[in-house]
């Protein structure tokens, strides 16, 4: 790990594993199509709003790390754009709120927006797709806004027992909510 020097603005573009695998045919396959801004390095909680003078000082003098590769400690705190005139911020709703169920059989999660609006729907992914493996890695709400994603396990998921992640995001709103699959060993391959 390094820290960067601060003084002049640096951008720095960490490709995902499949932008990296476009890249690397280098046949024209390569076009960035998305991108995200983060700000995993800031400690919110050194803002002191009692001080009389320059609040944000502790926040402002704070180190700028270099980017990670890894999707699943990057970009924790996408910054996000709300509507004008937004006065909270959006939070998935999950249901159930964990999951544990036996080798080979299905779960499903459902999920909904509080506070927002996630109009073109929710995209999840499995940390461990050995474990648990999604029928859909995107879910479009109905109509009373619920989207649904079922996770497979057992053989359809590569044979594996244990626990996973599965992260939920809110397409249009950004909310982020984390989902722990805990599959049993029963039936799994050894």
């Amino acid at each position: 790990m390094a820290f960067l020097d601060s003084s002049t603005a640096v951008i720095d573009a960490i490709l995902t594993r499949k932008g990296r695998e476009l890249l690397a045919r280098n046949d024209g396959s390569f076009q960035i199509t998305k991108f995200a801004f983060g700000d995993d390095e800031i400690n919110y909680q050194l803002f002191d709003a009692t001080k009389s003078t320059d609040q944000d000082a502790d926040i402002l003098n704070l180190p700028v790390l270099e980017p990670v590769s890894n999707e699943n400690v990057a970009l924790l705190h996408r910054l996000i754009t709300l509507p004008k005139g937004s006065l909270r911020i959006a939070n998935l709703q999950i249901s159930p709120t964990t999951g544990g169920v036996n080798y080979g059989d299905d779960l499903t999660i459902t999920v909904s927006t509080e506070n927002g609006s996630d109009t073109q729907g929710y995209a999840a992914t499995v940390r461990d797709p050995a474990i648990g493996a999604l029928s859909n890695t995107t879910a479009v709400p109905n109509e009373n806004g619920v989207g649904t994603f079922t996770i497979n396990t057992g053989a359809n998921a590569g044979s594996k027992a244990g626990q996973t992640i599965v992260d939920i995001t809110g397409i249009n709103s950004g909310a982020r909510k984390e989902f722990t699959l805990t599959v049993s060993a029963s039936g799994a391959a050894a």
